[in-house]
C-alpha cells in the first residue's frame, strides 16, 4: 500500500493547507517560473548563459543586438604605423611642339640632407631653339643629373647638369647652379647661375646668366 501511495503520489493533486485552498495560491505554487520577478533591464541576468549555450559565434563576440560591440585586447586600430613604399624609379613618355620621347629615372639618394636623382631619354626633335638643346632637328639623347644638398634649416644648394646629342654629333650642356637662403619666415634670398654650351657642328658657343632675388611670399 505504501509503495502504490508513493508512486501515485505525483499524479495527484491535493489542496494544500499551507496555501488556504485558494486556486490562484495553488496555480502560483505548482509553476515556480511564474515566482520569477520581471526583468526591466536591457539585458537580463541570464542572457550571457543563452549566448553561451545557443547563439553563434559572432553573437557571442558582439553581444545583444542593438549593444556596442566589445572591444577585446589587441583589436584597436592604430594610426600612423602604415608608410607605403614609394619607387625610386619612373618612367615617362612625353610630347609637345618640339619633341618627343621616353625618359627613365632613378633617385640614387633621397634620405637625409643629401639627394642626388639621375634621368637619361632618348627621343626626336621636331623643331629647334623652342628649349634646351641641340639646334637640328631629328634622333636624340638626352640626360640630366640633379643634386640638392640642405644645410640646416635655412639654406639649400641645387646643381643641375643637362645634355643632349643629336645625329650630326651636336652636343648642349647646361649646367645650373642655385643657393636658397630663408632669411625670415617669409623672405627668401634665391640665387641663380646657368652655363650653356652648343657645339653647333664643331664651332660651339658658350653662354652664361646669373640672377639674385629676393623673395616675400604673401
Amino acid at each position: 500500500m505504501l509503495g502504490l501511495a508513493l508512486l501515485g503520489g505525483p499524479f495527484v493533486t491535493l489542496p494544500t493547507p499551507a496555501f488556504g485552498g485558494e486556486p490562484a495560491l495553488i496555480a502560483l505554487a505548482s509553476d515556480p517560473a511564474q515566482m520569477r520577478l520581471p526583468c526591466y533591464s536591457t539585458r537580463c541576468g541570464d542572457e550571457e548563459w543563452r549566448l553561451a549555450l545557443g547563439a553563434p559565434e559572432e553573437a557571442r563576440v558582439t553581444g545583444a543586438p542593438g549593444r556596442k560591440p566589445l572591444q577585446l585586447p589587441g583589436s584597436q586600430r592604430y594610426i600612423g604605423l602604415s608608410a607605403p613604399a614609394v619607387p625610386r624609379e619612373h618612367r615617362a613618355n612625353y610630347s609637345n611642339d618640339w619633341r618627343i620621347g621616353t625618359r627613365y629615372g632613378v633617385q640614387a639618394l633621397r634620405d637625409g640632407p643629401t639627394q642626388l636623382g639621375l634621368q637619361f631619354g632618348a627621343g626626336y626633335r621636331l623643331a629647334p631653339l623652342y628649349d634646351d638643346g641641340v639646334n637640328q632637328a631629328g634622333p636624340i639623347f638626352r640626360g640630366a643629373v640633379n643634386f640638392d644638398r640642405r644645410f640646416g634649416e635655412r639654406a639649400q644648394w641645387s646643381q643641375r647638369l643637362e645634355f643632349e646629342t643629336g645625329r650630326r654629333g651636336d652636343t648642349f650642356v647646361k649646367q645650373k647652379v642655385a643657393l636658397d637662403v630663408n632669411l625670415w619666415p617669409d623672405w627668401t634670398l634665391e640665387t641663380d647661375f646657368s652655363i650653356r654650351h652648343d657645339s653647333n657642328g664643331g664651332g660651339g658657343s658658350e653662354t652664361a646668366e646669373s640672377s639674385l632675388e629676393l623673395r616675400r611670399r604673401f
